[in-house]
């Protein structure tokens, strides 16, 4: 019985953790920033490279899906690369410090709109 009692409680806690962060972003612009600029000396630079990467990328697929359900066009040229995300994430990033400690998927979408705005509709 106690056994029992310790098993839910243990869950109930770990539901707990689990349910308070879901709200919050994973990532803040911060940790964006030092993911991303990691040396390529340290030891963890390629796992760093693609985390950076990852993120970015996943952050901006979600952007253009969103768009998409709701009848928009992307935004960001077809023929932009992936390198080229990153270094207008990391350049925003690194040219606005005050923003960077909130949500990383919001900066980097402020970074992908401030290089490549939308364009305005034409009003009748």
């Amino acid at each position: 019985m106690v056994a029992r009692r310790s098993c839910h409680l243990a869950a109930s806690a770990a539901l707990g953790l689990l349910s308070a962060g879901a709200g919050a972003s994973f990532y803040t612009g911060d940790t964006l920033y030092e993911v991303c600029t990691t040396g390529r000396d340290s030891q963890a630079y390629f796992e760093k490279t693609y985390e950076c990467i990852g993120y970015i990328t996943g952050a901006v697929d979600a952007f253009n899906r969103t768009r998409e359900v709701n009848r928009l066009k992307s935004c960001i040229p077809a023929q932009v690369t992936i390198n080229q995300l990153k270094t207008v994430t990391v350049d925003y990033l690194r040219d606005n410090p005050g923003e960077r400690s909130g949500s990383a998927s919001a900066l980097v979408f402020a970074a992908t709109r401030k290089a490549w705005p939308c364009p305005k509709k034409k009003r009748r």
